[in-house]
């Protein structure tokens, strides 16, 4: 088990390497996701809240909605964001795997719908929490050079 000696209710060390770069992604990951909640607004709530999605009297513009809005990610790009920004304030960063998870869903969406898609606003955050990992590791190994002559 891990412990931890910092003081509750205090922030990271701020020259932790990596934690400005994920404290910035997720804070753009909160940014996106409620600006998604408020510009995909749907007036089906009514017929959703009545049952249509559950008894299949829902329009096919009704299910397109439900999954943009509330079956969509925005609930989970939103805690992914908050958990960034945590992890930051505690001079921590997210895996590797964060990052780049996040980073191939977001360009396979892309490649998919196309780049005048909201999802070419999330490669920024996707590229910080990538970039954040490989500033960590390489502050933490001798810099760049040293990652080199490991290879």
């Amino acid at each position: 088990m891990r412990t931890s000696t910092r003081t509750p209710g205090t922030t990271g060390t701020p020259g932790t390497p990596g934690s400005a770069l994920t404290r910035a992604g997720g804070a753009l990951m909160i940014l996106i996701a409620v600006v998604h909640v408020v510009f995909t607004s749907s007036p089906h709530w009514p017929g959703w809240l009545a049952g249509e999605l559950r008894n299949g009297t829902a329009s096919a513009e009704s299910v397109a909605s439900f999954w943009a809005q509330p079956g969509g990610f925005s609930v989970v790009v939103l805690l992914l964001g908050l958990l960034a920004v945590r992890a930051a304030n505690r001079g921590e960063r997210l895996p590797a795997y964060v990052g780049w998870t996040v980073l191939a869903w977001v360009g396979l969406c892309v490649f998919l719908v196309g780049p005048a898609s909201g999802f070419s606003f999330a490669l920024i955050p996707a590229v910080l929490l990538v970039a954040a990992d490989v500033r960590a590791r390489t502050a933490g190994s001798g810099g760049p050079a040293a990652v080199r002559s490991r290879r």
